[in-house]
């Protein structure tokens, strides 16, 4: 498969749960499924830190505040792209370097000004932000917003968290 193919949910899972049952390593893993140990690695990364969330398709549409504070974390941690694509639930590593890239270039106007997501992508699941208290009682909801409003709160709490851990950081560097 070329770099443009997009790998079903099901695909990936398939390759993520062969590699932790120890049926083979990272190398006959990629191998086995005839993907790349890159994506091999990245996907079974995401999995670890987010479960089936990390390798579903995302939408990546995050407005400027969300972007800056990746690009502060990943430059004053010193991650690659793919250690923050992982550990921040960001569908490629690509789309990491691209927003670091741009805030290296241009700071943060460019960053701003970066078009948000890509349009030409569309997600599998609703991009829509549920609200953060639902209107309706969690036992009328069904499966699938539970699991939207889930996914939302913990990316909202990833989120806080670092952004607080930012604040901490530029108050000790005063």
């Amino acid at each position: 498969m070329n770099k443009k193919t997009k790998y079903s949910l099901e695909f990936r899972l398939n390759v993520v749960k062969f590699y932790l049952s120890g049926q083979g390593s990272m190398n006959v893993t990629s191998k086995h499924f005839n993907v790349h140990k890159s994506i091999v690695s990245q996907w079974v990364a995401s999995y670890r830190m987010h479960g089936i969330d990390g390798i579903t398709w995302k939408n990546d549409n995050h407005d400027f505040d969300f972007k800056l504070a990746i690009v502060r974390i990943v430059m004053s941690e010193g991650l690659s792209s793919r250690e923050a694509a992982a550990r921040f639930n960001i569908s490629e590593p690509s789309v990491v370097r691209r927003w670091v890239n741009t805030y290296e270039k241009s700071g943060e106007d460019g960053l701003r000004k970066l078009k948000r997501g890509n349009p030409t992508v569309k997600p599998v699941v609703s991009a829509k932000k549920p609200p953060t208290t639902s209107l309706k009682p969690a036992e009328t909801l069904s499966q699938e917003e539970l699991l939207a409003e889930v996914r939302y709160l913990r990316a909202e709490v990833d989120y806080l968290k670092k952004l607080k851990a930012l604040v901490q950081d530029g108050k000790k560097q005063k």
